[in-house]
């Protein structure tokens, strides 16, 4: 039990527990053992140590190997003043096992030669062949401690092998992820951003055109605002382009970043800790779509965007002062609707609707959903 180098609570009792009984067989079972200065020395000495070595308070480490000296100086004390084989050699047996689990071979063997040289001392009286089966048995005890802290090391050595293994298993699935982001990227960019570059420059030559035949101011506004919205898809894209290519940026950054783009916008942003990469990636699109709809529908209205920790949950909400509720989305576009879906693969939902002054979109992500693994 008490060669176990980290043990439990119960271990740590059970160890202790057995303490009492060898010290009571030692002083009450030999005639002989009184009072004596080696017998309080012995006591003190086996006491002090056992205690620490079962305890393992958070004193220097230095002090490990002394508290098993202490253990195996105090035995010897108690056989010298016996004379025989006595009970109180079980501190030596167990100072010897802790030597050879706890301490390097060279020190364990300096442990089991001061051991049994006092042994031999304190047993004189006793025959060679008493000795030497005291001898080669602190000889076996310390071929066991040294065993178990072999058999230690190789559950060590496999746990650190398997938790390689499990990052080394992380990266390739990193690597992995990243370069699909990199395709989807590049499919994004070579389809969808073409597309709407292309586009704008066609709705631009169209403005021109009517405007040079002298079509009516409703056909050109119009064209405009056709033109305005496919500039504005092509930001997106490339935005949506950037983000794929790169990794995620913390996100009262990325808050700040989009908020930058929106001249009427303010940030008030909370620390909220540290979130793991989806839910700080779902924030921050939604901040995303609910900004753009802002500047859509109510490009002139001051918008207020806020992120909070509420109640456990981390809470972001887009707020605008159109002086009328505007429009939730554009037709085809994200909207609602891509916001509810992203919000829900991560458990949080999305509340949205008109407020008296303008629009709010608010995102919550509970407790469960922040936590990073």
């Amino acid at each position: 039990m008490i060669l176990d180098p980290r043990p439990g609570p119960f271990r740590r009792v059970g160890s202790l527990a057995w303490l009492p009984v060898i010290l009571g067989a030692a002083v009450i079972g030999p005639p002989r053992l009184g009072l004596s200065v080696l017998t309080v020395t012995g006591c003190l000495l086996s006491i002090a140590g056992w205690t620490a070595m079962a305890t393992r308070p958070a004193w220097p480490p230095w002090l490990g190997p002394a508290w098993i000296v202490a253990v195996a100086a105090g035995g010897v004390l108690l056989v010298a003043d016996i004379g025989h084989w006595s009970v109180p050699i079980t501190f030596c047996y167990v100072a010897v096992g802790a030597a050879g689990s706890r301490l390097s071979l060279p020190w364990a063997l300096a442990v089991l030669v001061a051991t049994d040289t006092g042994l031999a001392v304190a047993m004189r009286g006793e025959s060679l062949l008493s000795i030497g089966v005291v001898v080669l048995s602190m000889v076996s005890v310390l071929l066991i401690g040294t065993a178990q802290r072999a058999a230690r090391r190789r559950a060590e050595d496999r746990e650190i092998a398997q938790a390689s293994e499990a990052r080394a298993d992380e990266e390739h699935a990193r690597a992995a992820a990243l370069a699909e982001r990199a395709r989807i990227a590049r499919d994004v960019h070579d389809v969808l951003a073409h597309s709407l570059s292309a586009l704008a420059v066609q709705l631009q030559g169209a403005k021109l055109m009517v405007q040079r035949d002298g079509s009516p101011a409703d056909t050109v506004e119009q064209i405009e605002r056709a033109h305005r919205l496919a500039v504005e898809g092509l930001a997106e894209a490339r935005r949506a382009v950037h983000a794929l290519r790169t990794e995620p940026v913390d996100l009262r950054e990325g808050l700040q970043a989009l908020v930058a783009e929106h001249p009427d916008a303010t940030l008030d942003a909370e620390d909220v800790g540290l979130l793991p990469p989806e839910v700080r990636e779902t924030v921050l699109r939604t901040a995303q779509e609910a900004l753009t709809n802002a500047r859509k529908h109510a490009p002139d209205a001051p918008v207020r965007v806020r992120l909070a920790r509420d109640d456990d949950a981390v809470v972001l909400d887009v707020r605008d002062r159109a002086g009328a509720p505007p429009a939730p989305s554009t037709p085809g576009g994200y909207g609602l609707v891509g916001m509810g879906e992203r919000a829900a693969l991560i458990g949080a939902h999305v509340d949205a609707g008109p407020t008296e002054d303008g629009w709010r979109v608010t995102l919550t992500v509970p407790a469960a959903a922040t936590t990073t693994a």
